[in-house]
């Protein structure tokens, strides 16, 4: 055979195992791409799932504080049957507690009140824990939050009377809530409880006085605290076990301090591991109750070798020796890659539309549909960065219906529900302007944003008359008609501005709507910034 011949055969050779690798190796790559797509989609899902469970125990958390806030009676013979009901429900929930605030000159007489609802000897005192874990009385402190009832698997007598406050961080998480009036929890460590040793934290909700109010400015105007003790473990293998592949390992950490991440829960289907710092999958981060939880995701080798395939090795045995071979088996394998590569696409896409959906529901009030109270604050922030950029006027509009509760209380909550739904549909039809922004804030309470809007007086008389039009009945009141009251703020230099004050005022305009019962609206005007120690007339 001529040299010449020997020279094509070898360079084809040559040739067809060079294509052969390079077809190989760009199709390995590509199932790789389609691996950690499909990974970072399982811990996303799994980190949607633990978000779900936590969101579920606040929700029950708050069923509580709502029955607190009604106005019913506190003690040990309708607090256990009612919280027994949330850990049923909530596996997680080791115990549910009520804890007092107590002043220190106010302990003496706490520790004799104790003594007469029938507290036991061992029960006489406001105790803490000792560097042995014993408990002896608490240390002289201004404040001290004793515990008081107790629910779930914590009912032995020695923790009744134990201060929340004796620790530096839950004492910090009870001062947090009770002054921003919103759920805390603490960072995660071993919890001391009678019934043992928990890995887990506190979810603390304040119960104020006032329903209505959003943070406590004096001690008497807190009735007490609930106050979730939350397995990690069992919350995070109730949300995850049931969502994420048998082949991941997972990590929970706590990132809330990015100088301090501290790890909560980890899960090893194999103690042996990819060592490609690529394949590690961080999902979305987690929030709630001030915390920022972010759940790592690991391939293991198993996980990996399920989905990989011996196609690419084949290819390039198969291509080195026919080069034809090679150029249809080429063409057959990109065919498959990008059939690979269009699934991957497709279910990245249905992620990213469900991921909007559920982005969506979180921003709307479930029964009117509008923005939410979330969304509100958000947005408000927002115009008032904008009016302060541009220079514009900014308004703001607080709509109460009159009485909602006996409205509920003669009609029923369904008539009641469908009363809500009517005035909110007349606001949402009478706002109508790009950047008008209505929201359900309260139970009985809308509020709406005005960007630009100077001269609003004519909208909240307006919406009080398109209330009247409706013509709901409501016995035994003015007219036995449903009223509302509107208090409305315009602002004109926003250089000092905030949203805290802005609302402020809305809620002080609100106040004199009701005490003016001819109009039942007042509107005002702040065209200069107001110092904190004056006074203004609107």
């Amino acid at each position: 055979m001529p040299r010449r011949a020997w020279s094509v055969i070898v360079l084809t050779a040559l040739i067809g195992v060079g294509f052969a690798a390079l077809t190989a190796h760009l199709l390995y790559q590509k199932e790789q791409e389609a691996i950690r797509k499909e990974l970072h989609k399982d811990v996303n899902n799994a980190a949607m799932a633990l978000a779900r469970e936590v969101n579920l125990g606040l929700e029950l958390l708050y069923a509580v504080k709502n029955h607190f806030d009604a106005g019913h009676r506190l003690d040990a013979r309708n607090f256990q049957p009612l919280t027994s009901g949330v850990l049923k429900r909530h596996p997680s929930f080791k115990s549910i507690e009520w804890v007092d605030i107590v002043m220190h000159h106010q302990r003496r007489h706490y520790v004799q009140g104790m003594e007469e609802r029938g507290a036991t000897s061992s029960q006489l005192n406001i105790v803490e824990l000792d560097e042995n874990n014993q408990l002896v009385p608490a240390q002289r402190r201004d404040m001290y939050f004793p515990l008081r009832f107790t629910s779930g698997e914590n009912r032995e007598a020695s923790v009744i009377g134990y201060d929340l406050g004796s620790t530096p961080v839950t004492r910090q998480a009870l001062k947090t809530s009770f002054n921003t009036g919103v759920p805390v929890a603490t960072p995660a460590t071993t919890i001391e409880r009678a019934y043992g040793n928990v890995r887990g934290f506190l979810l603390i909700m304040p119960i104020l006085l006032d329903p209505e109010q959003l943070g406590g400015e004096d001690t008497r105007d807190l009735r007490g605290f609930l106050v979730a003790v939350i397995d990690v473990n069992t919350l995070v293998n109730l949300a995850i076990d049931t969502v994420i592949n048998d082949g991941i390992n997972y990590t929970l950490i706590d990132a809330t301090d990015p100088n301090n991440r501290q790890v909560l829960h980890t899960q090893r289907v194999e103690l042996a591991q990819m060592k490609d710092s690529l394949a590690q999958q961080p999902a979305k981060p987690i929030f709630f109750a001030g915390r920022e939880w972010e759940l790592v995701g690991y391939p293991t080798v198993s996980y990996m070798q399920a989905r990989q395939s011996w196609v690419p090795l084949w290819t390039f045995l198969i291509g080195s020796g026919i080069f034809l071979v090679i150029c249809y088996l080429l063409y057959r394998l990109q065919s498959r890659a990008y059939s690979v590569q269009v699934q991957v696409e497709q279910k990245t896409h249905a992620l990213k539309e469900a991921n909007s959906r559920l982005e969506s529901m979180t921003k709307c009030d479930g029964l009117t549909g509008l923005h939410n109270r979330t969304q509100f604050e958000q947005e408000l922030e927002r115009e008032i960065q904008r009016a302060i950029r541009d220079e514009a006027p900014l308004s703001l509009m607080v709509v109460e219906i009159q009485h909602l509760s006996n409205y509920n209380n003669l009609y029923g909550r369904i008539a009641g529900d469908q009363l809500i739904r009517q005035i909110a549909q007349v606001l949402d039809e009478m706002l109508k302007r790009p950047g008008d922004l209505v929201c359900r804030f309260t139970g009985s309470q809308f509020v709406a944003i005005l960007p630009r809007t100077e001269g609003a007086e004519r909208l909240a008389d307006e919406c009080v008359k398109a209330v009247r039009r409706l013509s709901l009945a409501f016995e035994g009141e003015p007219e036995d008609r449903v009223r509302v009251f509107v208090g409305g703020v315009t602002v004109s230099d926003q250089k000092e501005m905030t949203a805290s004050r802005l609302h402020a005022y809305g809620e002080i305009g609100l106040t004199r709507a009701k005490a003016d019962n001819d109009t039942g609206w007042h509107w005002m005007e702040i065209s200069a910034p107001v110092q904190d120690n004056q006074s203004f007339d609107p």
